[in-house]
């Protein structure tokens, strides 16, 4: 088991160097940068321009950018902000935790109404409920956030006053975010939930069971669930890395802080070192969180591995 987990934690620095790789490239190709963005427009000659990106490197050759960047970030320096000139790593550090605490209670969110959907739409006796639980299902999968995220405010906050709306701080300005996202998210959690639970009530020794004369609600918690709710593991743990870099659309309509709205503003402003700090630090997270789904999967089932030790 632990040179598995060894193994996987691996695979998961590999993916997010790649993606580190990708990003730097990717936004070296882009036309303009952030001397464009901010100077640029302030009317400067193109002579000051081309000093300022030689100050910062920008007209180095791209693989030597990309060693200086990778030296950096061994060293622990995630470069500054091409913007503020404010350091990367302080600018995630002030802004990740507004974001951690609405992705981990959308997450809680999520796997539970997630589960209880899956649960009832392939189990529910029923067929009304059945059928209600997986409207549902379709409506967080197929609906926007952004569309969501407006009705929710506009119910619960204009009309009904029930709770707060956007931009204050507090848990009480949590609540219609975090149910707003954790509503979307469970709508995954939710399919694979119900197609794994559907998938284990066919099986071979859950018939056997059945036909022993077991009763419905030990078999429904002791054999289906037990098998059925294996895969959900991977899938809860790899919302957690979508989750928190995925909540630019939330955090800007809800006027949060948070990476989301740093990485927009970044973006806009061709802010190249944020941009790749962020992204590093999603990548490392969605990875971390995959591999930790992978143990937890092998941990619930030692077929996983495959009989590694």
């Amino acid at each position: 088991m632990i040179a598995y987990g060894a193994r996987r934690l691996a695979i998961a620095l590999v993916v997010a160097w790649l993606a580190l790789t990708l990003a730097f490239v990717a936004l070296r190709w882009v036309p303009g940068d952030a001397v464009d963005a901010t100077l640029g427009r302030a009317g400067l000659e193109d002579a000051e321009l081309d000093a300022r990106r030689d100050e910062l490197g920008f007209n180095d050759p791209v693989w030597r950018q990309y060693l200086v960047y990778l030296g950096g970030l061994v060293r622990g320096d995630w470069g500054e902000s091409l913007v503020s000139g404010q350091p990367v790593r302080d600018i995630l550090a002030q802004n990740l935790g507004p974001t951690a605490v609405l992705a981990i209670s959308a997450l809680i969110v999520a796997a539970a109404l997630g589960l209880a959907l899956g649960v009832v739409a392939s189990l529910a006796r029923a067929r009304m409920v059945r059928a209600g639980a997986q409207a549902v299902i379709s409506l967080a999968l197929s609906t926007p956030v952004y569309w969501t995220a407006t009705l929710a405010i506009f119910l619960f906050s204009a009309q009904w006053g029930l709770l707060p709306g956007p931009g204050g701080r507090g848990l009480r300005y949590l609540v219609l975010p975090m149910c707003v996202l954790g509503f979307h998210t469970a709508g995954s959690i939710a399919q694979v939930t119900a197609s794994s639970v559907r998938e284990a009530a066919g099986r071979a020794f859950v018939r056997t069971a059945r036909a022993k004369g077991l009763p419905p609600v030990p078999d429904v918690v002791e054999h289906i669930l037990r098998v059925g709710l294996l895969p959900v593991i991977a899938v809860v743990a790899l919302q957690l890395g979508f989750l928190l870099s995925g909540t630019v659309i939330t955090e800007m309509i809800f006027v949060r802080r948070g990476l989301g709205r740093v990485l927009l503003q970044a973006v806009n402003n061709r802010d190249y070192p944020v941009i790749q700090g962020v992204v590093v630090l999603s990548a490392v997270v969605y990875s971390l969180a995959n591999a930790l789904a992978d143990v937890l999967s092998a941990l619930a089932d030692p077929r996983v591995t495959g009989g590694e030790g």
